[in-house]
């Protein structure tokens, strides 16, 4: 995935597309950070999780950006998110969470955390964390 990025980069920059090279290379100093950090390559997952946290930052700031009447930087973080999501997988549905969820609680598991971590390991990175913690909440209230 690493490669990727940068292969997408390298093309950007022939390309002369200002904005996605400033995205790319945003992305790839933190994934360099990691490897230097925990001294070995960064796996596809870890990619994902710094990429997903990129994706977060650029929502932030639109919205302080919308606050502040920024209408250039709202359309400049909007593109930018736009190009994070290209490198992200599709997140799942509740379609797809929920079946998991039931599964956990009729295991006899009924608080968030044990719940929410046993989604982490099954689903990985493809889980947004927020939807999975709605659903879970949802799904813990119905059965009080």
């Amino acid at each position: 995935m690493k490669q990727k990025l940068q292969d997408d980069l390298k093309l950007a920059m022939k390309g002369g597309d200002k904005l996605r090279v400033m995205t790319l290379r945003g992305a790839l100093t933190e994934i360099t950070r990691l490897e230097k950090d925990v001294r070995r390559p960064v796996s596809d997952d870890e990619v994902v999780q710094i990429l997903k946290r990129e994706r977060a930052r650029r929502d932030e700031a639109i919205e302080f950006a919308r606050k502040g009447a920024r209408q250039d930087l709202v359309e400049q973080n909007q593109t930018e998110a736009q190009i994070l999501d290209g490198y992200l997988p599709a997140a799942l549905g509740s379609e797809e969470i929920m079946p998991a969820i039931r599964a956990q609680m009729s295991a006899g598991i009924s608080q968030i955390g044990p719940i929410m971590k046993a989604l982490r390991d099954q689903f990985g990175a493809r889980l947004d964390g927020k939807i999975a913690s709605d659903l879970v909440k949802q799904a813990l209230a119905a059965k009080a």
